[in-house]
């Protein structure tokens, strides 16, 4: 695996598809990028817990934990092909650690066209869909509850995954945004930053769109408003700012 590809203060999986066109996604500010190269994601985990958590009393057991969670995190997106991948990790209101990752990946399903009708024949029966307006059309959002054992322990843990998909019209990409938590106070915050992410994304015009813009991202529903991250603990309280990010086509020796 060759080094990540910055783009747009993005960083890139080299590895991962992405459309010949280019797009525009807006990400917060609060959340930290993922490391998931084979050679350094070990190190950045470790550094990434010591800032997140710097000033903190964090025990030992804690730190494992993160450490396990955020392994099995980047051992998910290694498989998956996952092009931008980003976590969060912090205390709970009510005191106790959690993490989440979040993670943005772009399927070509060529020869057939992008469209809802493509999506669902992919999507598993498992759990629940529903369809999801953004400036970019309809999304499918499929909401699911699966138990499993980590690997390294004996505990089976209950983990409620969130997947958001986006037929690019006219195109055979579609863009998946998808996280996943095991902390219920978590859910309802990462449903709305995987809505206002996918509903940030549309492509770009390479002439004319390219420079600095605001991107328009779907007001999130009226019993939820996203914030600063508070100083007091709490990460489900909210996520920082979508911030937007311009990614250009891959190179054409890419494919």
């Amino acid at each position: 695996m060759t080094d990540f590809i910055a783009s747009d203060g993005l960083r890139l999986n080299p590895g991962a598809a992405h459309p010949a066109f280019a797009w525009q996604v807006a990400l917060p500010t609060d959340w930290a990028f993922l490391d998931t190269h084979p050679s350094s994601w070990q190190r950045s985990l470790d550094r990434l817990v010591d800032d997140r958590f710097a000033g903190q009393r964090l025990k030992s057991a804690e730190r494992r934990e993160l450490l396990r969670n955020l392994a099995d995190l980047v051992a998910t997106c290694q498989r998956a092909g996952t092009l931008v991948s980003l976590v969060q990790l912090g205390r709970l209101s009510n005191g106790g650690v959690a993490s989440a990752g979040l993670h943005l990946a772009w399927y070509d399903s060529a020869p057939d066209p992008a469209g809802l009708t493509t999506v669902r024949q992919a999507l598993s029966r498992q759990g629940t869909v529903e369809e999801v307006p953004t400036p970019g059309g309809v999304a499918l959002l499929q909401r699911d509850h699966l138990s499993m054992v980590p690997p390294g322990t004996t505990s089976r843990v209950g983990l409620t995954s969130v997947q958001a998909f986006l037929p690019m019209a006219g195109t055979t990409w579609t863009v998946a945004v998808a996280t996943a938590g095991a902390q219920p106070e978590l859910l309802p915050m990462l449903r709305e930053l995987v809505i206002a992410i996918v509903s940030s994304i549309r492509p770009l015009d390479e002439q004319s769109e390219l420079a600095e813009q605001a991107v328009p991202t779907s007001p999130p529903s009226a019993d939820y408003s996203p914030m600063e991250p508070p100083d007091a603990p709490g990460i489900e309280r909210g996520f920082g700012t979508l911030i937007p990010h311009k990614v250009a086509p891959p190179p054409a020796d890419r494919g």
